[in-house]
């Protein structure tokens, strides 16, 4: 117990400029036991956050009776100044399993997850609930291309209610490869359940497969890849023999497989 009376000299190093904030003596019982996990500490009236110590436990710096940190001011976001670079996103994504990735998988950021996608007709008073939600964030919350708020889908939590299996699913869209599976930017694992489908070049379907049930089918979106004439026929067929309506969710739009504005929404995926 004596030690924990001993002064240690403790150096303060602000991380992002390499210049020392200075040098003071603290108690060693007035410090942590270790710097190996995330420590806030006060200094000046602020708070700060410890990035690195040397030494890093109680146990070495009683015996150096030095330490030096090297620490960030942490600062305080205004909510209202928060701006976000859609209108709204789904509450629940899927989990990664933990195999490893096979290095084809299709690979998205977490928000768009379920943007543009096909959903049961018979669920279009859920969908069309949350588009009118959508459509007040992009009617009162636009600032330039970005928005102040947004809105978290919660319905429908499954949007394919058909009893439709992987296999119908590529024969209707002719497609012969195997599934290439999916995962998130930055991910080590794919999607738990996850599957993936190239119709023309990179255009591409995915979704999840739980317990060999589709449910979900959501459409790849990148500005800079159209699909061909020939895989919007196929996506129509699938959307006409499964009742199923076309959603894309920062649009605001819930399209028909008859719609006239069925085609022109997959030609511009963004």
């Amino acid at each position: 117990m004596a030690s924990f009376s001993l002064n240690i000299e403790v150096t303060f190093i602000d991380d992002l400029t390499g210049e020392s904030l200075g040098l003071t003596h603290i108690p060693a019982n007035n410090l942590p036991d270790s710097f190996e996990r995330d420590t806030k500490i006060e200094l000046s009236g602020a708070e700060w956050s410890v990035l690195n110590a040397r030494p890093k436990t109680r146990a070495q710096y009683t015996k150096s009776k030095t330490l030096i940190l090297w620490i960030r001011r942490i600062e305080l976001v205004n909510p209202n100044d928060i701006l976000y670079s859609l209108p709204s996103i789904c509450s629940v994504i899927p989990a990664v399993n933990n195999r490893p990735l096979s290095g084809s998988e299709l690979t998205f950021a977490e928000d768009d997850w379920r943007q543009f996608e096909f959903i049961s007709h018979q669920l279009a008073d859920k969908v069309d609930k949350e588009i009118s939600k959508i459509s007040i964030i992009n009617e009162t919350a636009a600032v330039g291309v970005c928005w102040s708020a947004i809105h978290i889908r919660s319905k429908p939590e499954i949007p394919i209610v058909s009893n439709l299996a992987l296999t119908h699913l590529a024969n209707i869209l002719k497609v012969t490869t195997k599934s290439a599976g999916i995962t998130y930017d930055g991910s080590q694992s794919p999607i738990a359940d996850g599957y993936s489908f190239a119709l023309n070049d990179d255009f591409w379907i995915y979704g999840i497969v739980p317990n060999s049930k589709v449910q979900v089918i959501a459409i790849g979106q990148d500005a800079n890849i159209s699909p061909t004439e020939a895989s919007i026929d196929r996506l129509q067929e699938l959307a006409r023999k499964f009742n199923l309506d076309l959603v894309h969710w920062c649009r605001c739009i819930r399209v028909a497989p008859d719609d006239e504005l069925f085609r022109s929404l997959l030609l511009s995926i963004d």
